[in-house]
């Protein structure tokens, strides 16, 4: 996952999750140089779900996630043979 911002961009790998204190905390992957981590309050999910039901851009891309993902896995190992 990309995290891209005014400050940095960032590759994020996702690695461990963990739960406390009503938190879900996901921890970046233990081969990245710069450790992450990710506080998921219970407000956050509701924040998120309240806005993938209402874009229907968002339900097109969960439709055609088959697709997409096919299509992104070819990209990628062609792009890895190429070099």
């Amino acid at each position: 996952m990309k995290v891209r911002s005014k400050l940095a961009d960032v590759e994020f790998q996702i690695g461990e999750f963990e739960y406390k204190k009503d938190h879900i905390i996901i921890h970046s992957a233990k081969a990245q140089a710069m450790k992450t981590k990710v506080y998921v309050s219970p407000d956050d999910i509701v924040s998120v779900l309240g806005r993938v039901v209402s874009k229907p851009m968002v339900w097109l891309y969960f439709i055609a996630f088959p697709f997409f993902l096919l299509r992104y896995r070819r990209r990628h190992r062609n792009k890895q043979t190429a070099q």
